[in-house]
């Protein structure tokens, strides 16, 4: 379905989700490129049950990805 869920369509997805935003179809609709096919696909795997609570947790572990994200150039000069 989502072969790099850290991809553009895939990023945008989770920060609309870490953001409250919970339609299937609007998430979805946040797909690019051959993703866009699959649009049935991704609205049935995008149905089910996320909480507020999911949502901030995905948050916190997004804002920690970036975090860590921006350290690697640095520490790939030192290497």
């Amino acid at each position: 379905m989502i072969s790099d869920l850290f991809g553009v369509s895939g990023r945008d997805m989770l920060d609309a989700l870490a953001t409250g935003k919970h339609d299937p179809r609007m998430l979805a609709d946040l797909a690019r490129t051959s993703m866009r096919g699959k649009t049935a696909l991704l609205v049935e795997a995008l149905t089910g049950f996320f909480t507020a609570h999911h949502g901030e947790l995905l948050a916190m572990m997004l804002a920690n990805i970036d975090r860590l994200t921006e350290c690697q150039p640095p520490l790939r000069a030192t290497t």
